[in-house]
């Protein structure tokens, strides 16, 4: 029961830090941007971003307002800026993903857009021949080419380590009499449990 409260606790305190620091980037993020300080406010929506949960309110109002100052510099031929805009809107979405996230439709757009807009800079020697659909086809593939964990193994992963640690502390627990020797009765279910969590989280960590 004391472990559960514990665990509740630090997951409201987690909670609470995570929806305190997001609001606050994204107020300062609005600051600058009434003040016209366009890159900072950039910076700020991208924090704000990276501080948010599934769902979060304050993370579709830094994205929105991160792909509305990105087509805004855009419109107004500062490719520079509307970069690093795109840029600070995909990563931020990218730190903010979960491991059952799927695609992202915003993220895949700022990706185009930043492959639109990477395409139209001077190539570099190999790619000097290339047409600009070429540059875009191959900025869309790298920047598509990313690891991600597994759900599946990733999950399996979070089992494992839940059930082992868990086991641990039954076998702690019950598993030795007062004075500290071991009593095989008790103890044989949570070492059992132990050595298939610690397995299981092997697995997970070597394939996720």
């Amino acid at each position: 029961m004391v472990a559960a409260v514990m665990i509740a606790l630090l997951i409201g305190l987690v909670w609470i830090r995570v929806y305190s620091e997001a609001r606050r980037e994204l107020a300062a993020a609005q600051r600058h941007r009434a003040d016209g300080r366009i890159f900072l406010a950039v910076e700020h929506y991208r924090r704000a971003l990276r501080w948010s949960y599934p769902m979060s309110s304050s993370q579709e109002a830094a994205g929105s307002a991160l792909e509305s100052i990105a087509l805004q510099l855009d419109e107004e031929g500062d490719a520079h800026g509307a970069l690093a805009a795109w840029r600070s809107l995909s990563g931020g979405l990218a730190a903010a993903r979960f491991l059952y996230s799927g695609e992202d439709p915003r993220r895949e757009n700022a990706n185009a857009q930043i492959a639109r807009l990477m395409a139209k800079e001077q190539a570099p020697g190999i790619d000097a021949g290339a047409t600009e659909e070429q540059l875009v086809a191959d900025h869309r593939r790298l920047l598509s080419d990313e690891l991600s964990p597994d759900p599946w193994w990733g999950s399996l992963l979070l089992l494992g380590m839940t059930v082992w640690i868990a086991a641990l502390l039954i076998l702690a627990r019950r598993g030795f009499d007062s004075t500290g020797r071991l009593r095989w009765s008790e103890a044989r279910a949570p070492l059992g449990g132990a050595l298939i969590g610690f397995v299981s989280f092997a697995l997970g960590l070597l394939f996720a």
